[in-house]
């Protein structure tokens, strides 16, 4: 009799410590991991513009500018247009995402008149990438700060910077770094007489592409 309570009690152990070993086997196939993962990501903002009128354009004419909240489009509201009407805009661009980016030319829509765009040619000026850090021997300043029409910008659609702009798009831009864009919006001189002294809105779009 005391055999077999010894028998038993040696089974018992058995059992518990093979139930033990299973249990542990089960536990240690199961793993839970916990962290944070942070994804990369394209942006090109527009962190501020410029639109300049001559003094002749602004006895007749002016421009209501915009801002989306996301720097992804230029809202504008031309008055009053006329024949040979200009305007030259400014937008000084970042790299605010995580990827290199590749800076392209933006895209145009616009509202009535019917056929505007038909009349309207740009010409497109590229200067940079600049650093980040607009300190004083950034060139950035040479392109932006004090630009005027008359000296800098000139009335046939050429700018006269000091720097020489890029003459080829797209071309890439890290992290971090800006470039501005002048942009030349004219009217042609055969604007039709429907078209004239209208109010036309021009929106400008930033376009993001990863460098790859």
């Amino acid at each position: 009799m005391k055999l077999n309570k010894v028998s038993g009690l040696f089974m018992a152990f058995m059992i518990a410590i093979s139930l033990t070993g299973l249990a542990y086997a089960h536990w240690s196939d199961t793993v839970k991991i916990e962290g944070t993962i942070k994804m990369a990501h394209i942006r090109i903002k527009i962190i501020s513009h410029k639109a300049l009128l001559s003094k002749e354009v602004e006895e007749y004419s002016e421009i209501i500018s915009e801002i989306s909240g996301d720097g992804h489009l230029l809202t504008l509201t031309c008055t009053n247009l006329r024949p040979c009407w200009y305007t030259w805009i400014g937008l000084k661009t970042q790299n605010e995402g995580s990827l290199p980016a590749n800076v392209k030319t933006p895209e145009y829509s616009f509202e009535p008149p019917d056929g505007f765009e038909d009349y309207f040619e740009t010409n497109h000026y590229f200067y940079g990438p600049f650093p980040e850090k607009e300190d004083h021997g950034n060139p950035i300043h040479e392109v932006w700060r004090d630009a005027t029409i008359g000296e800098e910008l000139l009335e046939d659609g050429t700018p006269n910077f000091p720097i020489d702009h890029e003459e080829i798009v797209p071309f890439t831009v890290e992290p971090g770094e800006k470039v501005v864009i002048w942009i030349w919006i004219h009217c042609s001189s055969e604007l039709p007489n429907d078209a004239q002294g209208k109010e036309v809105t021009l929106y400008i779009h930033i376009v993001d592409d990863p460098a790859i």
